[in-house]
C-alpha cells in the first residue's frame, strides 16, 4: 500500500487564471467547454455516450444511471464492502437496497467468488469499484452477471485510464461513472461523468442531469479556497 499514491492534487499550469476567465465569461460550470469535454472523454474511452454530471459530487452520475435504468423499487444493488460511503447511499436514495459483498484482501477490490452468495431474485446490478486505480477481475464479474442476467455498472472514480487486459475500465459494463474531485486522476474540482453504450439510457441520464439545479456562485470552486 505504501507504493500506491492515494493523495495529491493534480492541477494544470495557470489554473487560477483559467478559473477566473471561465467565471467572468459565465462558463465555469456550464457552456461549450462541457460538451467538448464530454465528446473528448467519450473518444478517449473509445465508445459510448458521455454525460458530465453535477459540479459537486461525481458519484451523482451513479444516481442518474440507476434511475435511468428504471428498476423496480427495492431492487438490490451489489457493492463492495470497501467503497466510498456515498455509493451505497446513492443506491438507497434512488430507492434501491445496497447489498455488501466482501473484497479480496490483497487488491481490496470486489471478490468475485463471494458475489453469487449475495444474489437474490431482487438483485439487478453489480457495482465493481476499481479501487486505487486497480482494475477489478472483470472477466469473472461479467461471467456471473451474464449467468444471472444482471447489469454491471463500473465505479471508475479512482481509475480513469486504467486498463484490464489491455482494455480501458469503464467500457466493460452496461454503464460506468467517473469522478473528477480534486484528488482524482482528472481534477475539475468536483463533478463526474456517466458513460454508457445504450442510447436510451444515455438520453434519460442527460434528462436527469439537466433537471439538476446549477450551483450558486458560493458553491462553485475557487482555487483560493
Amino acid at each position: 500500500m505504501a507504493a500506491i499514491a492515494r493523495f495529491g492534487t493534480r492541477i494544470v499550469p495557470d489554473l487560477p487564471h483559467i478559473i477566473e476567465d471561465c467565471r467572468e465569461r459565465g462558463a465555469l460550470v456550464e457552456g461549450p467547454h462541457i460538451e467538448a469535454f464530454e465528446e473528448e472523454f467519450g473518444e478517449f474511452l473509445g465508445s459510448g455516450h458521455a454525460k458530465a454530471c453535477s459540479t459537486e459530487y461525481g458519484r451523482m452520475a451513479l444516481y442518474f444511471i440507476l434511475k435511468a435504468m428504471n428498476f423496480p423499487a427495492g431492487s438490490e444493488v451489489i457493492v463492495p464492502a470497501l467503497t466510498f460511503w456515498v455509493v451505497p447511499e446513492i443506491a438507497r436514495h434512488a430507492g434501491f437496497k445496497p447489498v455488501f459483498v466482501d473484497v479480496d484482501p490483497f487488491t481490496f477490490n470486489l471478490e468475485p467468488t463471494y458475489i453469487e452468495t449475495a444474489i437474490t431474485e431482487h438483485t439487478r446490478v453489480i457495482v465493481p469499484t476499481h479501487l486505487y486505480g486497480q482494475p477489478c477481475a472483470m472477466k469473472e464479474i461479467l461471467r456471473i452477471a451474464e449467468k444471472h442476467n444482471l447489469i454491471v455498472v463500473e465505479d471508475c472514480a479512482q481509475a480513469v485510464g486504467a486498463r484490464y487486459h489491455g482494455r480501458l475500465v469503464g467500457t466493460f459494463g452496461a454503464a460506468s461513472f467517473f469522478s473528477f474531485q480534486m484528488l482524482k486522476g482528472i481534477n475539475t474540482y468536483g463533478g463526474g461523468m456517466a458513460l454508457t453504450n445504450n442510447p436510451e439510457i444515455a438520453s434519460r441520464v442527460r434528462d436527469l442531469a439537466a433537471a439538476e439545479p446549477e450551483p450558486t456562485r458560493a458553491e462553485t470552486p475557487s482555487i483560493h479556497q
